[in-house]
């Protein structure tokens, strides 16, 4: 029973992927959690119902190094990647989710924190690495094969690239089954998910209460409107933060971004 490792630098599209696979494989989630059951996630772990066919699907964020969990028992891997500047935004926004208020950390504090460690400082501080370093650890793994999925891609055709991520797992699916896959697994219906559950939240569970969703973040940023499920824009400017970080943004990450296939936006 080996494991295919859904392999992504935070916030780069990592639980869509799993919505996509979880509707073409499994059928549509009834709730966010059955997602957990079927498609863990190795830093959330929750119960978890195996496989029939032995084929294990498993969230990852660690940069790979020889202590990665379970590389041993590993097959295959699927690397999501996405433009740092969109990881950005999505990043800080999983902070305001968390409670952290402008107050505490401004957008422009942020921005500076992520340029001057080349991604989230908290991120590479529990072994993800920083944004092209994470990507280069998977990329340049010649143990077992590696699928590589770009955000924008897939934003872009998503029945494409989840019928090609089906071959290279392995699954044969009808048209039919891609095309609702992807209809089950949009943005609009994630984000209704999202709201549903988290409607139900009277107030932030408890450490060590078991989770009623999959979706991070406290009743109170639900209740002014900041969700998980965020944007999922690409491509975006820093420059609504300021134009200097936008300026030094692109100074810093010119050079991993051209790397990875990414153009930084011109001055």
């Amino acid at each position: 029973m080996g494991i295919t490792w859904l392999a992504s630098y935070p916030k780069s599209g990592n639980t869509w992927v799993r919505f996509l696979l979880h509707s073409a494989i499994y059928g549509p989630a009834n709730n966010s959690l059955d997602i957990a059951r079927k498609i863990p996630d190795i830093h959330r772990p929750l119960p978890f119902d195996p496989p029939s066919d032995n084929k294990i699907l498993c969230k990852t964020h660690f940069a790979l190094s020889p202590k990665h969990p379970k590389l041993a028992q590993t097959d295959k891997a699927v690397l999501i990647i996405r433009d740092p500047r969109d990881v950005l935004f999505s990043a800080l926004n999983y902070r305001r989710l968390n409670g952290l208020t402008k107050d505490q950390l401004s957008d422009e504090q942020y921005a500076k924190s992520f340029i001057a460690a080349q991604g989230d400082p908290q991120f590479a501080a529990i072994g993800y690495g920083t944004w092209s370093s994470h990507i280069s650890s998977w990329q340049s793994n010649t143990t077992f094969p590696v699928h590589t999925i770009r955000y924008e891609s897939l934003k872009q055709s998503p029945a494409d690239h989840l019928r090609a991520l089906a071959d290279f797992l392995g699954y044969q699916f009808s048209d039919e089954t891609i095309a609702a896959a992807v209809k089950a697994s949009s943005f609009d219906s994630m984000r209704a998910m999202e709201i549903r559950e988290k409607s139900k939240q009277k107030k932030q569970p408890a450490p060590g209460a078991k989770p009623t969703t999959l979706f991070v973040g406290t009743p109170k940023a639900s209740q002014s409107k900041t969700y998980f499920m965020n944007t999922g824009n690409s491509g975006q400017s820093l420059a609504s933060i300021s134009p200097a970080i936008e300026q030094a943004f692109n100074k810093a990450f010119a050079e991993p971004m051209r790397k990875h296939g990414y153009e930084p936006l011109s001055d």
